[in-house]
């Protein structure tokens, strides 16, 4: 038995092809004729190039180097965001930490506790050596000022 509505009733396959953010990477709606989402192109950073990085006043605000010396990260993130016009989409590409890990992050509902996933979020974001200490460098500057005082 045919259905009532015919074939063109089925679900539509998803369209491989279909034009995507050049920032973002998200699906761009047919509509769009521009090469970035809507979201992208209300961003203040849709300016910036392709390669993120935090400005380097942003480590020079006292209540940033106060989150890093107390290890809280989830505030720690929050501030460089805001201090750094940046949006949680924009943090994760930096760190390789999910959108939806930083939001927990950063309401205090998930907490970063790994040392080898703290390294990789202070090294995403581009935290000069010297606000980190010494546990939270990573092993190549580590090892170097190991030797330094060594010697």
């Amino acid at each position: 038995m045919e259905s009532i509505l015919g074939d063109s009733a089925a679900t539509p396959e998803p369209d491989d092809n279909a034009s995507r953010c050049r920032r973002c990477q998200c699906r761009l709606s047919r509509y769009n004729g521009e090469t970035v989402c809507a979201g992208c192109s209300r961003s203040s950073t849709s300016a910036q190039p392709e390669q993120l990085v935090v400005p380097s006043q942003v480590w020079e605000h006292e209540e940033v180097k106060a989150a890093l010396l107390e290890r809280d990260f989830g505030r720690l993130c929050r501030l460089v965001r805001d201090r750094g016009d940046l949006r949680q989409e924009d943090m994760a590409r930096m760190t390789r930490l999910s959108q939806p890990f930083l939001s927990m992050l950063e309401s205090g509902r998930r907490r970063l506790t790994n040392i080898d996933r703290i390294i990789v979020l202070l090294d995403g974001l581009g935290t000069p050596l010297d606000l980190r200490g010494p546990m939270l460098q990573p092993v190549q500057a580590a090892a170097a000022s190991h030797l330094r005082a060594a010697s």
